[in-house]
């Protein structure tokens, strides 16, 4: 007799390639994924990426609970980015939503991720690790990249960790951009890339970007994420230097986006803010 399959696990698919590479590597692993994706956030890619995918409104809450309880699901996690944007363009929120709503503090990225994570827990699922399956994708200590800092971008590095663990502390973003230890550009919502061409316009060549999380953020939700834009925007802004908290930031794609960097001689290091 076969033992039993392992219940489904629950994707909610936000922005990018994050949800897509998670429902592949979770497959890999013997899960069934059910996603419920993001409308005018997932990528179109993560029907082709899970078992089953269901397109849902933001503000549609009890839709996406209904379509996972109707697929056995108990696990969720939360993966890509949902732009703080989409709630300035009036989503249609329905009654669990609205539940919801009432129960958040504020509009900061941390509370929402708590308020969202405590009901779910409430609707009985529960809320795992969003780099749960991705172990090998996460960034490690050190240099990972041919070229090693220079004696100025290891100052700025050192420098920027400390400034976007305390942005990020703040809620405002996950990002600086550094030359000199100076803060050339700081993320807000306009996200990484939008950053860095910004710092590029302004300080030109040089700069080093850095992206860490709070030190007392949830790491089953808002893992910072590199893609191989990134690196593209970073070689067109001519930024030398990329920065990430080691253990707790996600190289999508990794493989290829290190080889980008290597030809671009753009330094990628996992940065441990402890140190």
């Amino acid at each position: 007799m076969s033992p039993p399959l392992p219940p489904p696990v629950g994707l909610i698919a936000g922005e990018g390639p994050f949800p897509v590479l998670f429902a592949k590597m979770a497959r890999r692993a013997g899960r069934r994924v059910v996603a419920c994706a993001i409308v005018g956030a997932a990528p179109d890619e993560v029907e082709g990426a899970a078992n089953r995918t269901f397109r849902v409104k933001l503000g549609k809450i009890g839709k996406i609970l209904d379509h996972f309880r109707a697929e056995g699901v108990t696990d969720i996690v939360m993966c890509g980015r949902i732009r703080k944007e989409i709630f300035f363009k009036n989503p249609a929120i329905d009654v669990v939503g609205l539940k919801l709503l009432a129960k958040l503090k504020d509009m900061r990225t941390a509370s929402i991720l708590a308020s969202c994570a405590d009901f779910l827990d409430e609707q009985g699922f529960s809320v795992k690790p969003s780099v749960l399956f991705l172990g090998e994708y996460l960034a490690t200590a050190g240099v990972m990249t041919r070229r090693k800092p220079d004696k100025r971008e290891k100052e700025d590095i050192e420098f920027g960790v400390r400034m976007a663990q305390a942005m990020a502390d703040l809620d405002v973003g996950q990002t600086v951009v550094v030359k000199n230890r100076i803060v050339v550009a700081a993320e807000a919502v306009e996200g990484t890339d939008e950053t860095i061409d910004r710092a590029g316009r302004i300080a030109g060549d040089g700069c080093v970007v850095v992206k860490m999380n709070s030190p007392r953020r949830d790491l089953r939700f808002d893992v910072p994420t590199i893609g191989i834009n990134t690196i593209r925007r970073m070689k067109t802004a001519g930024a030398t230097v990329l920065a990430v908290q080691s253990g707790h930031s996600l190289l999508l794609e990794k493989e290829q986006l290190l080889e980008e960097a290597n030809e671009a001689k753009i330094s990628v290091v996992g940065a441990d803010p402890r140190s």
